[in-house]
């Protein structure tokens, strides 16, 4: 538990922290029982039906309790603090938590497979005609899912209307500015997405919590 190692790639006066955990190999008695986890988020846990829901959960918890403490959740259901900006994602694999200076909301993704009919449905033509490897595919989807949890509202049914362009820079987004950046790790699309013009760094901090 606790072992960090750290990747930046960029530099910039601002900074959003990503603390990055690979959960392809952990199982759920291996969260149930770590210092952070409580009584709790294992309770909630168990309501789940499959493995990875349950990992995905428990992994969650365990970095919103280590790093940011107690939250409440917002009625869409974005988790938030007192004092703090942060967001968390997960995908099948990995759970992904983001510290920020402000509004903030980040996407994860394992690069795979996309259907082609999930590209048009997500896209709009613009965004589409960018897309030439799935992994193009998995740019645009993060980028859209880390504003509108930036924005607070999640996605909600509207994703072809939230802006994905561009993927790297200053966007509107009902009547506000947000910055975005977006790294590749590992196998992994990361897009992070923060209130504001400001360009900012993105710091990866891997952390082993098995």
């Amino acid at each position: 538990m606790g072992k960090i190692t750290e990747k930046q790639n960029s530099q910039s006066n601002e900074r959003v922290t990503i603390i990055f955990a690979d959960t392809s190999r952990t199982a759920y008695l291996d969260l149930a029982s770590l210092a952070y986890v409580t009584a709790k988020d294992r309770e909630y846990a168990d309501r789940f039906v499959k493995e990875s829901d349950k990992v995905a959960h428990l992994a969650s918890a365990y970095l919103k309790r280590k790093y940011v403490g107690e939250w409440t959740l917002t009625e869409s259901g974005k988790p938030v603090a007192d004092g703090k900006f942060f967001n968390v994602s997960h995908c099948d694999g990995a759970v992904v938590l983001a510290l920020a200076n402000r509004d903030v909301g980040v996407d994860v993704e394992n690069v795979r497979k996309a259907d082609e009919d999930l590209k048009r449905y997500v896209s709009s033509d613009e965004e589409y005609w960018t897309i030439n490897a799935d992994k193009d595919f998995f740019k645009v989807w993060t980028s859209k899912e880390s504003l509108a949890k930036a924005d607070g509202e999640g996605l909600d049914g509207r994703v072809k209307d939230i802006p994905a362009l561009p993927l790297a820079g200053c966007k509107e987004f009902k009547g506000e500015k947000y910055f975005s950046r977006l790294t590749e790790f590992e196998n992994f699309a990361i897009s992070v997405t923060k209130k504001g013009e400001e360009p900012f760094d993105i710091l990866i901090k891997k952390e082993k919590i098995k």
